[in-house]
């Protein structure tokens, strides 16, 4: 009898602390005890153009919403499986006071089983009005239509910190077919006014486990799922 393949992903946002001692030897804890065949990072920061060594096992995309000599701030995608492609993105506004834009990239990814799988990770837009947050939401969506893929994840941390973003999240994931992953310890994601900011969102996948695991590293949690694909 055939055994289903599965996969798992981990999705955090690592607050800037991936050249520290202490994210390295949180995330290869992490790994022993959670194997990952994907890993979303959003607020990752590089030195460019190598990777820290504990992140050379994977294939990986990159998009830098800020860079400062060989320092590059942003969303990294790790991934065990092959990266057939990958598209970074940058927000057409600016966050007020910062005047940075938010990143994400959206990748593909060849499954052993021969099937693709499209993975969108995101870092969403901050400090803006509703109206622009919902603009940002809007050209997402486009590329989103562009994805002929059945296999879709979406998962980052979203900003979704009042009420009207995450009905503003919710109406988009629902108009791809996308379901949330819900963590059965859903109040250890990182929230802000009672709203929780980290999401995973999935569809033509089976979602068999959702957890949120407590590190010392970063204000944010990691989220850990498991789908069979």
């Amino acid at each position: 009898m055939k055994t289903q393949p599965s996969l798992s992903l981990l999705c955090w946002n690592i607050q800037k602390r991936s050249l520290t001692t202490q994210f390295q030897y949180t995330f290869e804890s992490l790994l022993k005890h959670y194997p990952c065949s994907l890993v979303l990072l959003q607020e990752a920061h590089l030195l460019t153009p190598h990777l820290p060594p504990y992140f050379q096992n994977f294939s990986h995309a990159l998009c830098c919403n800020f860079s400062h000599f060989d320092h590059c701030f942003g969303v990294l995608t790790l991934s065990r499986f092959p990266i057939l492609s990958s598209i970074p993105y940058l927000s057409g506004t600016k966050e007020f006071g910062i005047a940075t834009r938010k990143g994400a990239i959206l990748s593909r990814h060849s499954l052993p089983n021969g099937e693709t799988l499209s993975v969108l990770n995101l870092h969403a837009i901050n400090f803006v009005p509703h109206k622009l947050f919902v603009e940002e939401l809007k050209r997402i969506s486009l590329w989103l239509e562009r994805v002929e893929e059945k296999r879709l994840i979406v998962a980052g941390d979203f900003n979704t910190w009042s009420s009207k973003r995450q009905k503003s999240l919710i109406d988009m994931m629902e108009r791809f077919g996308l379901h949330r992953a819900l963590p059965k310890n859903e109040k250890m994601i990182k929230s802000v006014l009672g709203q929780p900011l980290d999401h995973v969102y999935y569809r033509g996948l089976t979602l068999t486990d959702a957890l949120v695991i407590d590190t010392p590293v970063s204000d944010h949690n990691p989220i850990f799922t498991k789908f069979l694909v």
